[in-house]
C-alpha cells in the first residue's frame, strides 16, 4: 500500500514539475534564459545554463531560479515616418522607408535592448542615420531609377553593421515614397513646364531641319527624274519621227502618186470645213485633187475666180 502511495506522490510531483517547471518554445519563438540572474553561471568549470533557446522544443524553467524572456523569431517590419532629406544636388525630398529585421541573438538583444519597443527606437535612429547619409550621396535620378535598388542595398549593409552588435539582423531596408515637399511643388511644376517647352522647341527645330533636308533632297531627285524623263521622251519622239519619216519615204518611193494624193487629203481635212471659204484659182496645185483633169469641180464644190 505504501508503495502505491509513493508512486502516486511521485507522479503528482512529476505533473506539478511539468506544469510549473517545463516550458515549450514553438517554431515562431526564441527565448533568453538566465539562472540566478546570470546568463552562464559555472560551478567547478561546468556551465549550468544555456541562455539562448533558439530551437523549438521543451525547456526546464524553474520558478525562482530561472528567468525566461520570449522573443519573436520571425521577420519584423518597421515602417518609418516621412523625413525631409537633401540629395547630392541639394534637392529637398520627402522620403519614408521600411526595415525588415529579426532578432539574431537573444542574449545580445536582451543585454542591449531587453524589450522589442526599445529595439525599434534604436533601429529607427540608426537606420535613419544611414538613410540620410546615403541619400545625401546620391542624386534624385538615382532615387527614382533602376539605381534605387543599389541604394537600398547600400543602406542595408551599413545598417546591418551597426545593428549586428545589438543582436539584430537587418534583412532589408528599402526606400518608400520619394516626393517633393508640398511647398516646393509649384516651383517644381514650373521647372518641369519650362524644361518640357525647351525640349519641344528643340525637337521642333530638329524636325523642321530634317523636313527641309528631305524636301530639298526630294526636289533634287524630282528634277533629275524629270530631266531623265524629258531626255527619254525626246529620244523616243525623235525615234518615232525617224520611223515615221522612213515609213513615209518608203510609201512615197513605192507609189509617189498615191502618197501625193494622201498628203493632199490630209491637208484638205485640216484646212477645209463647212465654215471655211477658200478663194483659189482652179489651176492651183492645192486644188489638184478637187477637180478633174479638165478643171471641173466635183458635185457640191464651189470655186470662185
Amino acid at each position: 500500500m505504501s508503495r502505491w502511495i509513493t508512486g502516486l506522490l511521485l507522479v503528482a510531483a512529476l505533473v506539478v514539475f511539468a506544469l510549473f517547471c517545463v516550458t515549450i518554445i514553438d517554431e515562431r519563438e526564441q527565448a533568453f534564459r538566465t539562472l540566478l540572474n546570470k546568463a552562464e553561471p559555472e560551478v567547478l568549470g561546468i556551465t549550468l545554463n544555456h541562455p539562448n533557446l533558439v530551437e523549438p522544443g521543451w525547456y526546464i524553467v524553474i520558478p525562482g531560479l530561472h528567468e525566461l524572456t520570449r522573443y519573436d523569431r520571425r521577420n519584423i517590419l518597421f515602417h518609418s515616418t516621412k523625413r525631409s532629406l537633401n540629395t547630392v544636388e541639394r534637392t529637398l525630398v520627402d522620403v519614408d522607408y521600411y526595415v525588415i529585421w529579426r532578432i539574431a541573438d537573444p542574449r545580445q538583444f536582451y543585454e542591449s535592448n531587453r524589450r522589442e519597443d526599445a529595439a525599434v527606437q534604436r533601429i529607427d535612429e540608426l537606420t535613419y542615420s544611414e538613410v540620410r547619409e546615403t541619400v545625401n550621396k546620391h542624386s534624385l535620378a538615382d532615387l527614382l531609377s533602376g539605381s534605387r535598388a543599389e541604394v537600398g542595398k547600400e543602406i542595408t549593409a551599413a545598417s546591418e553593421a551597426k545593428l549586428a552588435p545589438l543582436g539584430v539582423h537587418v534583412v532589408d531596408v528599402r526606400l518608400g515614397a520619394t516626393l517633393y515637399p508640398d511647398e516646393n511643388l509649384p516651383r517644381v511644376y514650373e521647372r518641369m513646364r519650362t524644361e518640357r517647352a525647351r525640349f519641344a522647341l528643340k525637337f521642333r527645330a530638329e524636325g523642321e531641319q530634317q523636313a527641309r533636308a528631305l524636301r530639298s533632297k526630294a526636289d533634287g531627285e524630282s528634277q533629275v527624274i524629270l530631266a531623265q524623263a524629258e531626255r527619254e521622251s525626246l529620244g523616243l519622239r525623235g525615234q518615232g519621227d525617224a520611223e515615221a519619216a522612213a515609213v513615209y519615204s518608203e510609201a512615197y518611193s513605192s507609189d509617189p502618186e498615191f502618197y501625193a494624193f494622201f498628203r493632199s487629203l490630209e491637208a484638205y481635212r485640216k484646212s477645209l470645213d463647212a465654215q471655211t471659204t477658200v478663194v483659189l484659182s482652179p489651176r492651183s496645185g492645192f486644188l489638184k485633187y478637187l477637180f478633174d483633169m479638165n478643171g471641173t469641180p466635183p458635185v457640191g464644190a464651189r470655186s470662185e475666180k
